[in-house]
């Protein structure tokens, strides 16, 4: 009995210093509004303003998202369009998105998929929901293959 209490001691204590360290270097969460303002450089995606809200991007661009339905099991559809200044659909963008639950972090994660434009100019992602809970949206949005936007949308189904 002492040599196990003792050997589950020492791996702690081993580990400790390790743990510390990779505390440090978890990024740190930032919220509010200065979403655009995440460097590239960092996997940040602060919360986004509600959908239908005008949402900034770079030099006056803004872009408003949405689903198709109100989020239920089995397949929604995301919708974002990008507009400049003078209130046009723009498609010069690469938008991306990752939906999972944050409390099953890994399980029903999607991984980065590209957004599809649509005849319309609208940026189109299927997303499949497969349990009710809360779910977690994250966009990227690139433009000239550099991130100019990254944020994050909370709903429950």
């Amino acid at each position: 009995m002492f040599r196990w209490v003792l050997v589950v001691l020492l791996s702690a204590a081993i580990s400790l210093p390790f743990l510390s360290v990779e505390a440090q270097n978890q990024p740190q969460k930032t919220h509010g509004a200065g979403m655009s303002a995440v460097p590239p450089t960092e996997n940040v995606f602060p919360p986004m303003p509600a959908s239908g809200k005008r949402v900034p991007l770079e030099e006056g661009y803004y872009f408003v998202y949405g689903f198709d339905k109100k989020p239920k099991l089995g397949t929604v559809i995301m919708k974002v369009e990008i507009f400049a200044k003078d209130g046009k659909k723009v498609t010069s963008y690469e938008v991306k998105g990752d939906c999972g639950m944050p409390s099953m972090r890994g399980a029903h994660d999607t991984g980065d998929r590209a957004f599809k434009v649509s005849k319309n100019g609208d940026y189109l992602l299927p997303i499949d929901i497969v349990m009710p809970g809360g779910w977690e949206v994250r966009l990227t949005v690139l433009k000239d293959g550099k991130v100019v936007f990254r944020g994050s949308h909370p709903f429950d189904v």
